[in-house]
């Protein structure tokens, strides 16, 4: 496979400011990076590990690898090794006026949301929801999705308009409320999400379209989640609400009825059955180019 990023990136730095990442899945997204012809920097804290199993090192550790993806003015890109638990807790000690210094891109979902929802409040950087590290052989080697992933990846990283299609070319999304949008996107988890309702963190969502996916969460949770959503006005305010994958996440129709349920509060569109979340095959998004959805549910992202 080609290599998906444009000729101005050359250099990658992997950090880990979630949980830890298994090291033989980091090693295949490296050894594909590298096919690539990219210089791959694994930041030193990576694998250090923490007496919490679920933490891939002290947060201290964690930040100096951020920062010193920022610092090295050869790095131009950045991705995530794994989500997990642990992003939130480097928000207070970044050094947003470093973060602002240059615009790098971020590659990350699940619990990197909480780290872009931030750099969208602060301004710093850009975030791109789009396979990590830990998962890159996966996403672009391993699977019969392989070249759909990579299609969207590529077109998100150039700055690439693309439709949203289904890997059998059909439209996969369906219409909750119908309406046409052009407006920036959120693509987030929806449990990171709420986690950040009330912070210094949550950046404005008037003019973005959440795109909402979630992972082993029982309906009634994800029912929780939304409710918040509502209850904050957050949902009232955002321009309108793509759900994705909601993988493990109990019976279908069920969150159907929760989905029809929460868009009775959002002012736009609302559709369902976008190809985001944990699972593959994935639509890369990057955050900083606008998503349109027309009133026959056809959606463009990267415009």
């Amino acid at each position: 496979m080609n290599n998906l990023f444009p000729k101005t990136i050359s250099h990658v730095g992997i950090i880990s400011p979630a949980g830890p990442a298994d090291r033989g899945r980091i090693e295949a997204g490296v050894a594909l990076l590298h096919g690539w012809g990219l210089k791959v920097s694994v930041m030193p804290h990576v694998f250090n590990g923490t007496r919490e199993d679920y933490l891939s090192a002290s947060a201290a550790e964690r930040l100096t690898d951020l920062h010193a993806c920022w610092n090295d003015a050869s790095i131009d890109l950045v991705i995530c090794a794994r989500g997990g638990f642990g992003s939130a807790h480097l928000l207070p000690e970044i050094d947003w006026k470093l973060l602002r210094s240059r615009p790098l891109p971020l590659i990350g979902y699940s619990d990197i949301t909480a780290l872009h929802m931030a750099m969208l409040k602060m301004h710093a950087g850009i975030p791109v929801a789009a396979p990590m590290a830990a998962k890159l052989h996966e996403a672009f080697i391993e699977n019969q999705y392989a070249e759909y992933t990579a299609g969207y990846c590529r077109a998100a990283m150039l700055g690439l308009p693309a439709q949203i299609k289904s890997p059998d070319g059909d439209n996969p999304v369906r219409i909750i409320k119908p309406g046409n949008i052009e407006a920036l996107p959120l693509p987030a988890n929806l449990a990171v999400m709420v986690t950040l309702c009330g912070t210094e963190y949550f950046p404005d969502v008037t003019d973005r379209v959440l795109i909402l996916e979630d992972l082993n969460e029982p309906p009634y949770r994800i029912d929780r989640y939304l409710t918040q959503l509502k209850q904050a006005g957050i949902l009232s305010k955002c321009a309108g609400v793509a759900f994705g994958d909601f993988l493990d996440c109990g019976d279908h129709d069920e969150l159907q009825l929760i989905f029809h349920k929460a868009a009775e509060a959002v002012n736009g569109p609302v559709i369902t059955g976008f190809p985001f979340g944990h699972g593959l095959p994935i639509v890369s998004v990057r955050m900083d180019r606008r998503i349109r959805i027309t009133e026959s549910g056809t959606v463009f992202i990267g415009e």
